[in-house]
Parts: C-alpha cells; structure tokens; sequence
C-alpha cells in the first residue's frame, strides 16, 4: 500500500476526489431540500478547504503548515464523528458510527504519535493506511444502510458522493503522512540522527 500512498497521481486523484465529491455532496442536499440539514454541513464544507491547503502546501513543500492543517482537517473529522451520534435514524446505524469514530479518533491520535519526533515511523503509518481501508469499507457499509432505506435517486447520487468526498479526504490525509515519513526514512539512511 505504501507505493500507492506516496504517488503522486494519487494523491492528486484523492484531493480532487475530495473536493468535487463534498461540492456535488452539498448540492445534492440542498436537491433532496435538506436546507435545515444542509447548515450542520459546514463542518464539510470546511474539511474540503483544509484538503485544498494540504495539497497546495505540499506541492510548496511547507511541512509545518501541511502538519497543522492534517490535524485541523482530523479534529473537524473528530468532532464531525461525534456529532453523528445524536443523528442516528436507522436501525443498525450505531454500529457503523462508532467504527467511524474510532476510525476518526485513532487517525487524530496517531498523527500525533507519527509528528510526535524526527523519527520515522514506518509502523503507524501502515496503521493509517490500513484505518483508511477501515473508513472506506465503514462508509459504503453505512451508506448502502441508507440506499436500501430510501432509494430514490437523489438519495443514492447524495450516498454516492458522500463516500466519495470521505474517503478522498481521509486518503489525503493518509498521503501526506506516507510522504512525510518517507522524506525520514531517506534522511535517515543517509546518517541523519534526529535530536
């Protein structure tokens, strides 16, 4: 997974991914008339920015400012998980919100751990890489709990995109990761030793 999370095309792919999904998600909200609902997204709407900054600053190569937009983007993505809890309409969709924040809550806690040093830390972030895979699969799961209960159109393009934007967001996040602990583990082999 490692090559696919330090590629370039990728990472392009994701950030775009992102981006175009929450801007199509918004508006098929605002489609399916959910504007009352629609007010709860702006938290959305503000992981799509921190997704467009995180990639502008890495192709400027300002890792400080790509750390710090990485844990704005997971605290958004923590408290956005949180919130969830009180709007559960399903049957069985408990299961699928306490995945998605443990998910959430470990991405924050471990992108702390991987930034905590000037080591690399190989393990945490094929920990990352493979809490990415748990997202994907978690909001397909929930999202066809949703199709299934309601399957008008607009509701399946809405489902749609909701997995889209989620997990492009959440694999951007992933990517910056995998390349910041790649840039160690060349420093390291060149000699560098982190104080």
């Amino acid at each position: 997974m490692k090559k696919v999370f330090t590629n370039d095309r990728f990472f392009l792919a994701v950030t775009l991914c992102a981006v175009i999904g929450c801007a199509a998600y918004l508006l098929s909200l605002l489609s399916l008339s959910l504007t009352d609902y629609f007010v709860t997204q702006i938290p959305t709407l503000i992981r799509a920015l921190c997704v467009i900054f995180l990639y502008s600053s890495y192709k400027k190569h300002s890792k400080n400012v790509m750390k710090g937009l990485m844990g704005a983007l997971l605290m958004v993505q923590l408290i956005t998980a949180i919130s969830t809890l009180s709007a559960l309409y399903q049957p069985g969709e408990g299961i699928f919100a306490g995945i998605y924040l443990a998910v959430s809550l470990l991405l924050f806690i471990n992108h702390f751990i991987i930034n905590s040093d000037h080591h690399s830390k190989p393990g945490m972030i094929k920990l990352n890489q493979y809490l990415c895979v748990a997202y994907l699969l978690d909001i397909v799961a929930w999202n066809i709990l949703w199709i299934v209960a309601d399957q008008s159109v607009l509701n399946i393009i809405c489902c749609f995109f909701d997995v889209i934007y989620i997990v492009g967001m959440a694999s951007s996040i992933v990517c910056v990761e995998s390349r910041l602990d790649a840039y160690r583990i060349e420093r390291e082999a060149k000699g560098y030793v982190a104080k």
